[in-house]
């Protein structure tokens, strides 16, 4: 009680505490945010698909785009044991031209009835198998004034779109998901070279069975890999590489809170010694005491984690839009639980200042 009424009454002193929490916390926020928007913009494609592995050839290092298998690998893989459904992907970072103008696309050609169609649909339909001249498009389009019922134009053919999906970008850019002799007709028109290989598809898109061993499904295709859709999502260039970078600096920063509460809360032991000695006097345990500052460590840790996430979620509303930043509850409340945890751990350390005390100096003693 004593301890959260002088968190009342001490509003002054606990504003600082809270406020250098706000501002850690606040940049926390926005670093996780930049590090799920490159994340999740870059991966979609393959995470919202029902495929949960892709087949690539062994020099492509689980890159769809500088992979090159055939159709005919797609029956051979099918076939293989662990493996429920297989088919074909194509994949062409291109430009096209929408309605109100050019538009970066990523076009991912696929059989829509077997393993590697989005499952993330929110409006309309995919593409029937065998159809050809439409697609359903990424909701970021929507943005270039892109839907249901818009026409796209990539290197002169076009689409008419018939449905939106979700979370379905690749390496940042929206896609558009079309059946496989439309994107081969596009390929072609981008990229005249490869006009006289009607058969080459740039990977195979795989539902396995729970358990199943990917390495024997990749020996049933000689020169294949095999690779989860998790980590064919890490293999695309940066991506890794981001994340890694990102989560450094974020622990960091959650570190330096847990050092800042040790430190305000250490100074807040020393400034009130005597306060202490006359409790430890009349009675009170370290333990008793210790758990008064533990509280109040864990009232100011979460309410920085407040005043930062209104902060950080205030300043998402000014982010342009081509910035890729992604507030996600599950971001916040991991942050949350670090911080609040860090500034417990942090005001532990002032156990030992506390047990140090001596109720002597109550009496007119010194330490």
């Amino acid at each position: 009680m004593l301890a959260l009424r002088e968190l009342q009454r001490g509003r002054g002193r606990f504003a600082a505490i809270v406020s250098a929490l706000g501002l850690l916390v606040f940049l926390v926020l926005v670093l996780g945010a930049l590090a799920d928007g490159l994340f999740y913009g870059a991966t979609g494609a393959v995470r919202s698909t029902s495929a949960t592995a892709y087949a690539f050839d062994d020099e492509a290092e689980g890159s769809l785009v500088r992979s090159r298998l055939t159709r005919d690998d797609v029956a051979l893989l099918a076939d293989a044991p662990g493996v429920e459904s297989a088919g074909p992907v194509g994949v062409l970072l291109t430009g096209g031209t929408g309605p109100e103008g050019d538009v970066s696309v990523a076009v991912f050609g696929i059989d829509p009835a077997a393993a590697g169609a989005p499952v993330t649909l929110s409006e309309g339909r995919l593409p029937e198998p065998g159809e050809t001249g439409v697609a359903a498009a990424d909701t970021r389009l929507e943005s270039d004034g892109i839907g249901i019922g818009s026409v796209i134009s990539v290197g002169g053919v076009e689409t008419s779109i018939v449905g939106m999906v979700d979370d379905a970008s690749y390496q940042l850019q929206p896609t558009l998901w079309t059946a496989l002799d439309t994107w081969r007709d596009m390929r072609d028109a981008v990229r005249p070279e490869l006009r006289g290989q009607p058969d080459v598809i740039n990977a195979v898109a795989l539902t396995t069975a729970p358990g199943a061993d990917l390495s024997a499904i990749a020996a049933t295709l000689p020169g294949s890999t095999v690779l989860t859709a998790e980590a064919t999502g890490l293999a695309i260039p940066g991506v890794e590489q981001q994340a890694s970078t990102l989560n450094a600096i974020i622990y960091t920063t959650l570190a330096v809170a847990g050092l800042v509460v040790a430190l305000f809360f250490a100074l807040l032991v020393l400034e009130k010694r005597e306060l202490f000695a006359a409790l430890k006097a009349l009675g009170s345990s370290t333990w008793r005491l210790g758990s008064g500052v533990i509280a109040q460590a864990a009232v100011s840790s979460f309410l920085g984690v407040v005043v930062g996430a209104i902060v950080a979620r205030l300043f998402g509303l000014i982010i342009p839009a081509n910035v890729p930043t992604l507030f996600r509850f599950d971001t916040l409340m991991t942050i949350a639980v670090f911080t609040i945890v860090a500034g417990v751990v942090g005001a532990v350390f002032s156990l030992r200042r506390i047990a140090r005390i001596d109720p002597a100096t109550a009496i007119g003693g010194v330490l």
